[in-house]
């Protein structure tokens, strides 16, 4: 059994040596690499490496969108021993600073002048990087760079002088070894360099494998960025290790035309992507016909049905015979819009909604859920196929064990547990306690059969003035229902009631402003509008119906703007930085508390 990443693509070339493994459209026709290529090219590469002097144990950093240069790089770092240290192509020039200066990197990869630029801004600021290579041609004003195919014409000729290199380097990897070090997008402070070794991404990826029964013959969609660990290890690595292929998006702006082309079994994405596609269809039956609209509701109440007895083996011809129809009425067009051959999409990094997971179980499709962080080598728990539970990001993998604090905090221990924070073993201490235990930050519980519920982070518990404990994600997620709210952030701390900081839909308010003959030249002036106000006071009273007193929103602002990386007020997984939006707008927040006529009990 390999112990590695390149031990484990190495078993995949042996098994599935002609089957496709990445798959990129170049204008009208498609760039393929099958294993057999792929891993001719890592060796190439990993040669390449080392006839310009870098040696085990050197940081290597990629700063790219996807492409099949990226996990090539990546496993070439890894066959020279070397530590990948993986950059959010959205990371503006400072934050990229930040992350080659605290880990020392000695080489990066760059993809394109967009990003080359950045790095042309900072050069002098980071002595201990020394070469520079970019997957396509640039214009540089600072020093000599190294083009990648001309580094895979080093690596032929470093092949020839040292021809027992690759494999030697490649058999005396240290599984315990950091391969890693990958920088969480923390929603305060710097991020921390958390150490990954070979071991635990093993581990992570035979036992999640285990649940989620991949096939060779699978196709994955790539559009979430390799830089986050979701999307390298869950979706390249996973489906590697089976010899599926994996067909890169033009771009997260193209994703539903990429669908069409590539046609996949499965996806990797945040919720809100299926999130969006439920609203999206949902909106269409709201416009059309009362017929219609009733042939969509008995055709999810069928679908439902029919998903459920499929689940407990208990299909008749009966229910079979309406599932059909429904599909033919209803379904097909809906699974077209995904490509067709959607067998499971996999959903990860923030809660998914009740009415989402229902949406797509009405067409046969179960999503799968998984819960994870960049400190546990990235997954923890999995949603059993064909055993969820509504509200649960499933069960831990095995070998992996997770218990509650006294205080509600999510604790786990195990093999895949980091090493630690690199440089910082201060605030590994305060992580990782003595009994080997991680607290991840997270707050939730585990009911009778070990399925994991999640409520909110603990830094997100609200405390007003009257002392209510008033935890934030789970109210944002209610009102995030709306198809006009983008994105929200509750405020509220230390103060008299709960207000919140509301990112519009703009697309569904335009319309809905436009179906009124509103008239607004901008997004701000749109806001701005009565109507538009009293649009988002009943959304907000309907949608709360549920909730305490204490727990409801009394007040809110629109902001004109959409949230981003490169202001500083999302991270690149795309959370909101609580703390940078507070003090951002403080001056707004303040004058909802300081209204002499607000009355919010």
């Amino acid at each position: 059994m390999f112990k590695t990443i390149p031990g484990m693509l190495a078993n995949t070339i042996e098994k599935y040596p002609d089957h496709i493994a990445l798959k990129i459209k170049k204008g009208e026709s498609y760039q393929t690499f099958t294993y057999r290529e792929l891993g001719i090219q890592v060796q190439l590469v990993t040669n390449g490496l080392a006839k310009l002097g870098l040696k085990a144990n050197d940081k290597i950093a990629i700063l790219s969108n996807n492409r099949p240069e990226w996990p090539i790089s990546d496993f070439a770092i890894f066959c020279l021993q070397g530590i990948t240290v993986p950059i959010y192509q959205t990371l503006p020039p400072n934050q990229i600073e930040y992350i080659l200066k605290d880990s020392e990197t000695r080489a990066i990869f760059v993809e394109n002048q967009e990003q080359f630029d950045k790095i042309q801004q900072i050069d002098t600021a980071l002595p201990n990087l020394e070469f520079i290579i970019t997957f396509e041609m640039v214009e540089s004003d600072i020093r000599e760079v190294v083009y990648y195919n001309e580094l895979l014409n080093l690596g032929k000729e470093y092949q020839k002088d040292h021809p027992d290199f690759f494999k030697q380097s490649m058999d005396t990897i240290d599984p315990e070894s950091t391969c890693s070090l990958v920088y969480t997008s923390g929603t305060t402070g710097n991020p921390k360099g958390v150490m990954l070794n070979h071991r635990g991404f093993i581990h992570d990826i035979v036992y999640s494998e285990a649940q989620l029964k991949l096939r060779s013959t699978d196709t994955f969609l790539s559009f979430l960025p390799l830089s986050h660990l979701y999307e390298r290890l869950a979706g390249h690595w996973c489906p590697m290790y089976v010899g599926a292929t994996i067909h890169y998006a033009q771009s997260v702006n193209t994703v539903i035309d990429d669908l069409q082309d590539a046609r996949p079994n499965v996806i990797v994405s945040v919720p809100r992507v299926f999130e969006k596609i439920a609203a999206k269809v949902q909106d269409q039956v709201e416009s059309s016909s009362k017929i219609k609209q009733w042939i969509f509701s008995w055709a999810q109440k069928t679908g439902l049905k029919y998903h459920s007895k499929k689940i407990d083996n208990q299909l008749n011809w009966f229910i079979k015979k309406r599932y059909k129809i429904a599909d033919k009425l209803v379904f097909r067009k809906i699974k077209k819009v995904m490509g067709g051959n959607m067998r499971y999409p996999i959903a990860g990094g923030a809660p998914l909604s009740v009415e989402t997971l229902k949406f797509f179980e009405a067409l046969d499709m179960q999503i799968i859920e998984g819960y994870g962080m960049t400190e546990t080598h990235l997954i923890i728990t999995l949603t059993p196929f064909g055993h969820s539970r509504y509200g649960s990001c499933g069960k831990p993998i095995k070998g992996v064990e997770v218990k509650i604090a006294d205080d509600g905090e999510v604790l786990v221990k195990g093999p895949t547990v980091m090493a630690g924070y690199y440089n910082k073993p201060a605030i590994t201490r305060e992580t990782i306690d003595e009994e080997g235990w991680l607290h991840t930050g997270d707050i939730g519980h585990l009911d009778k059969d070990n399925y994991l519920y999640l409520t909110d982070r603990k830094k997100n518990i609200l405390v007003t003035s009257g002392g209510k404990n008033v935890p934030a994600a789970p109210i944002e997620n209610i009102l995030k229902k709306s198809k006009y709210i983008e994105d929200i952030c509750l405020v509220g701390n230390f103060r008299k009631f709960i207000s919140a900081l509301i990112i519009p839909n703009f697309e569904s308010l335009r319309l809905w402003a436009e179906s009124r003959d509103l008239k607004a030249k901008t997004d701000a002036e749109l806001v701005a509008l009565p109507e538009v106000i009293e649009l988002y006071s009943q959304t907000i009273e309907q949608l709360q119906n549920n909730l305490a007193r204490f727990e409801k929103v009394k007040k809110f602002i629109l902001l004109p703007d959409e949230l981003t990386v490169e202001n500083g007020e999302l991270t690149p997984s795309l959370k909101i930085k609580r703390s940078v939006i507070e003090k951002k707008y403080k001056k707004e927040i303040d004058a909802l508390y300081d209204d002499i006529n607000t009355n919010p009990s």
